[in-house]
């Protein structure tokens, strides 16, 4: 198990009690619930489910049963799925009617979303794009800013910051991260290139010529260089846009921790675009660009 995987199982065990976040036997403390019982968690992040894994958990659980229970709190008559969402998955699949499940009432509907994200990060990876789109829900329904996130799973700011980026490359380039056709530093090099088009040109070349993540590196560099035109020297990259541009906007995004893009016009005039996405993250950025003065 990774530092990042420990870190993230100590958080799940202070959120759901040291009890519930090491196996349970099905005579420790759990109750033996009708899964037609229970309902899943409208906030849990995998949405995909690797169906090798899926089917090795099945034959698992046909075998020997489900060896950790659940954890489920009361919605009215039935039960609500708080975490053991691939178990209680593979379960229905292997033919079970019931699974152990230790039922909580303490856990409120703030802690849902980031029970889920750290059960399911550390029992079996979310990709990256998941991920990404765990803690974008999580900053947005929580009212949280991005080092808020990135202390309740023990990341580091810059690598949330990192995935929160991989959101913004078109659909394209986050479907390859999915199935695996390209990893996330392939991703996070695309994404030096500010014109979608040529990230999914790249990207086709990437996913044909099976290219390395240094030599993707290498083909945005080359991209985004300065070309020379008989005696001089032009000041703009393949698609238009300066380097200089293209630099100073990563410097930005990695300072700030969120989308910039910079509009220069002649004469060095134009406009810096910042974006956010609630009010926290807003005062986040705030506090970082103009802090309110100490009285």
């Amino acid at each position: 198990m990774s530092t990042e995987q420990r870190r993230l199982g100590r958080g799940l065990g202070s959120l759901l009690g040291s009890s519930a976040a090491t196996p349970v036997g099905v005579n420790e403390g759990a109750t033996e619930i009708s899964l037609d019982r229970i309902v899943p968690n409208a906030r849990q992040p995998r949405k995909h489910f690797d169906p090798v894994h899926m089917e090795e958990l099945v034959s698992s659980i046909q075998r020997h049963g489900v060896l950790q229970a659940i954890v489920v709190r009361p919605l009215g008559d039935r039960f609500e799925l708080v975490s053991g969402e691939r178990r209680t998955r593979a379960a229905r699949s292997a033919g079970r009617t019931t699974i152990p499940a230790v039922v909580r009432t303490d856990i409120s509907d703030d802690q849902m979303l980031e029970l889920a994200l750290v059960e399911n990060v550390q029992r079996q990876d979310l990709d990256a794009i998941e991920r990404a789109q765990a803690f974008r829900e999580m900053m947005s329904a929580l009212s949280l800013t991005q080092e808020q996130v990135a202390d309740m799973v023990g990341l580091k700011r810059s690598s949330v910051a990192n995935l929160l980026r991989l959101l913004d490359l078109p659909e394209a380039v986050q479907t390859a991260v999915q199935r695996g056709l390209i990893s996330m530093g392939h991703a996070r090099a695309l994404a030096g290139l500010p014109q979608a088009d040529d990230q999914l040109g790249l990207l086709n070349r990437v996913v044909r010529e099976e290219m390395s993540v240094r030599d993707t590196e290498k083909a945005v560099a080359e991209r985004i260089r300065p070309k020379s035109v008989g005696k001089g020297v032009s000041s703009e990259g393949a698609n238009g846009t300066p380097p200089w541009v293209t630099e100073l906007e990563g410097r930005l995004r990695e300072a700030l921790g969120t989308k910039v893009s910079l509009n220069n016009q002649p004469g060095f005039k134009g406009s810096i675009h910042i974006e956010y996405y609630n009010r926290a993250d807003l005062e986040r950025l705030l506090d970082r660009l103009a802090p309110k003065p100490i009285v």
